[in-house]
C-alpha cells in the first residue's frame, strides 16, 4: 500500500513535469516563430557609467523583431555593458543607415563559446514603433538571407 503512493506520487509528479516541459516547447517554439535573417554588420553598444558616452562595436549576426545575435568580446567584457537594469543600450547600423541611428535597450539571455568567437542573445526590451518597422522592413527585404523555416 505504502508502494502505491509512492507510485501514485510518482505519476503525478511526471505528469506535471511533462506538462511544464510542453508549456516551455510552445512558449520557446512561439519565440521561434519570429523570421530571422542572417547578418553581417556592426551594432553599437553602450558602455554604462562612461562620460562622454561611449560605444564598443559588436558584429550582429542574425537579426529578428524579437532579439539579436551578437558576436565579439569575452564574457566578462559583455556583463560590463549591461546597465543596473541588466539591459544594455544599443544603436543599429543597418546597411545603409544614416545617424541618428536607431535605439534600443536588449537583455542579456545567453552566451555561449570563446573569444573571438562569443556569442551573445539578446531580447529586445524597450524598442519604438519606428526601429521595429525598420526591423520588419529589413526582413522583408532579404528573404534570401532567412535563418531555418518559421512555423
Amino acid at each position: 500500500q505504502r508502494q502505491t503512493g509512492k507510485t501514485r506520487f510518482t505519476k503525478r509528479r511526471r505528469a506535471l513535469t511533462l506538462r511544464n516541459m510542453s508549456f516551455f516547447r510552445d512558449l520557446f517554439s512561439a519565440h521561434r516563430r519570429a523570421p530571422r535573417v542572417a547578418v553581417n554588420w556592426m551594432v553599437d553598444v553602450s558602455i554604462p557609467n562612461t562620460n562622454p558616452k561611449r560605444w564598443n562595436g559588436l558584429f550582429a549576426t542574425d537579426l529578428s523583431t524579437r532579439g539579436i545575435r551578437l558576436k565579439g568580446l569575452e564574457p566578462d567584457e559583455v556583463r560590463r555593458l549591461l546597465n543596473d537594469d541588466g539591459n544594455a543600450q544599443m544603436k543599429l547600423r543597418l546597411p545603409g543607415m544614416r545617424p541618428p541611428l536607431p535605439q534600443l535597450y536588449a537583455e542579456l539571455r545567453w552566451g555561449l563559446g570563446a573569444k573571438p568567437n562569443f556569442h551573445t542573445g539578446w531580447l529586445f526590451t524597450e524598442i519604438d514603433a519606428p526601429t521595429l518597422e525598420l526591423i520588419e522592413h529589413y526582413i522583408a527585404e532579404h528573404p534570401q538571407d532567412l535563418i531555418g523555416n518559421p512555423a
